[in-house]
């Protein structure tokens, strides 16, 4: 009897443990596949005879350490943008975890950059910000933490991101998990979720975001070597 209830445990471990932990193995192992990537939101051209790529705003903010920064201090960069607020409870720490992950990924890569922008200015000072930007143990040049006007923010999320974004009555702040990829022509290429339920959903989302960032560096690596 103690040899078949032995048996069942070792049986529930791995099927608790051992298993997902070799699937998400097997699923870190996966090969990135260049796959070209859509430009998000089109308008018409000042002659209105052409479709082109909708173009960023530029906006005025100011990063964890004081300085005031605009879409120019990333210049020549891919840009990951995000939306959040340092009260936040769960959303936004578990965001900026992904994301922290992904900018590992990059490290090394000065084309790839991280842009964190909070919507809640009157709480999230520059103190504030950074000893936020600390918990994540986030580089300057790589992430940048920032906020600025709470109207720009707002609108630039709305209009310029597509992020929906509101505050509601009680003074709760509602908005997207999801990170923007804007190419160095400050084009929208990529909208894409960040958390998950499980470690599984969690690994397939910083692979997505991991394998759009590979697709862009490629089309530029391919530009250059046409040229």
């Amino acid at each position: 009897m103690s040899k078949k209830y032995n048996s069942k445990k070792v049986a529930a471990f791995a099927a608790l443990v051992v298993l997902p932990a070799l699937g998400i193995f097997f699923f870190a192992q996966l090969k990135w596949v260049h796959k070209e990537l859509p430009y998000y939101f089109m308008e018409e051209s000042l002659d209105g005879k052409d479709s082109i790529p909708q173009t960023v705003s530029d906006i005025v903010l100011y990063n964890q350490h004081g300085q005031k920064i605009t879409l120019d201090d990333f210049d020549s960069c891919i840009v990951l943008v995000n939306i959040f607020f340092a009260t936040c409870p769960e959303v936004c720490p578990q965001m900026n975890k992904q994301l922290q992950s992904v900018a590992e990924k990059f490290g090394n890569n000065p084309d790839v950059r991280f842009l964190s922008v909070s919507i809640d200015p009157e709480r999230d000072s520059i103190p504030v910000l950074a000893t936020y930007a600390e918990t994540f143990d986030a580089d300057l040049f790589k992430r940048t933490f920032a906020t600025g006007s709470k109207r720009e923010i707002y609108d630039w999320a709305i209009n310029d991101l597509h992020l929906a974004t509101e505050q509601t009555p009680d003074d709760n702040f509602i908005h997207d998990d999801k990170v923007v990829i804007l190419d160095k022509n400050r084009h929208v290429r990529g909208i894409l979720p960040t958390r998950g339920e499980t470690n599984t959903e969690r690994m397939e989302h910083i692979k997505r975001i991991s394998d759009d960032i590979n697709n862009l560096l490629y089309e530029y690596r391919k530009q250059n070597m046409d040229q």
